[in-house]
């Protein structure tokens, strides 16, 4: 069941518009310092990092590829750009600045709506890349997977679902260990936490209250020993009808199944993982400007989205200082490696 006003919102807020979905990421990325410096040899780039990082944001959102970002261009920023210049930047892009940009769009969805239940999962985004496999006494060819983790809030006074939090691993990575990486940069206020018997560990479960929230987790299969498995086992019991709501995150999956079949286009490791981070970036995108256009019930509401003063020093001063902190040691690793060729 989605709240009143849900298709109206949608449609008024105009999220298949390309120059629309331009200019939202452009103010989004002034928020934050530019993804990477510019090298001080050779000719000087035609746009600026924060420029080339809306453009990669825009290409994501609406499932752009790099010749169709290049024929697409004058239409929505009046300039021409390379298609070759638009895998460039997403090769730039790292993940932890795709992670702050996360986050600050949850944070922005924090002061409109709040979330009452926060559910983690991870899913599968298929590659081009095939490898063989052995199977059932033959060699079979198979599309290699990575994982996307992610925490998910969700706020049912606006049917809002919003990435709070999210990581990119190899398929054969547990969903177990991204666990507390997800939740280290959100600080609960006593909501249900629910997550599959893959997360079931001691750790998670003290980790998870010790950030406050209320952990609702399925035990695996076998008997429970241990004082603390054994409370689990008797607050999931108690728990069981809320536990049952966490089918609400495959949503968001299924959104992604919907706008992207799973899958990405990229075949760089950099760019595979700038690729499906930036799917969570343009669903927080597109989730903020539906509630903003419900909120107003204005058509033009979005030309002062992000346009607060002082907005960079707001953000950076709420953002986790090991997040930002992980961010500039990218930049001195860059730097030290010296300039792009």
């Amino acid at each position: 069941m989605v709240c009143p006003g849900y298709w109206t919102a949608r449609h008024s807020s105009k999220l298949d518009d390309v120059e629309r979905i331009f200019n939202l990421a452009e103010r989004l990325v002034r928020r934050l310092p530019p993804p990477w410096e510019r090298a001080r040899r050779g000719r000087r780039p035609k746009f600026s990092a924060r420029h080339h990082a809306a453009i990669c944001i825009t290409a994501r959102c609406l499932d752009l590829t790099y010749r169709e970002v290049e024929g697409s261009a004058p239409a929505f920023m009046d300039e021409t750009i390379d298609h070759s210049t638009v895998g460039w930047a997403f090769k730039r892009l790292r993940m932890n600045y795709l992670e702050l940009l996360i986050l600050l769009l949850h944070r922005e969805l924090q002061r409109i709506v709040r979330c009452e239940l926060y559910m983690v999962d991870s899913t599968g985004i298929s590659t081009p890349h095939l490898r063989r496999r052995r199977r059932a006494f033959k060699t079979v060819m198979r599309r290699e997977t990575m994982k996307l983790h992610a925490l998910i809030g969700y706020a049912p006074e606006k049917s809002a679902l919003m990435v709070c939090a999210a990581s990119v691993t190899g398929e054969s990575v547990h969903d177990s260990t991204q666990f507390k990486r997800l939740l280290s940069s959100l600080m609960g206020e006593g909501e249900p936490l629910l997550a599959d018997s893959a997360y079931d560990a001691e750790s998670n479960m003290e980790f998870a209250r010790r950030r406050g929230f209320m952990p609702v987790i399925k035990l695996r299969s076998y008997e429970p020993y241990g004082f603390i498995r054994r409370e689990a086992a008797v607050e999931f019991e108690r728990s069981h009808e809320l536990y049952r709501r966490r089918g609400i995150a495959e949503a968001f999956f299924a959104g992604l199944a919907n706008r992207y079949g799973s899958r990405t286009r990229c075949k760089l490791l950099s760019t595979e993982i700038a690729s499906i981070l930036l799917m969570a970036v343009a669903h927080n995108l597109r989730t903020y400007a539906r509630i903003r256009a419900q909120n107003s019930k204005e058509i033009n509401y979005c030309l002062d989205l992000f346009d607060k003063p002082h907005g960079r020093e707001i953000v950076l001063c709420d953002l986790s200082e090991e997040m930002v902190d992980a961010w500039k040691r990218e930049l001195t690793n860059d730097r030290a490696a010296g300039p792009n060729p």
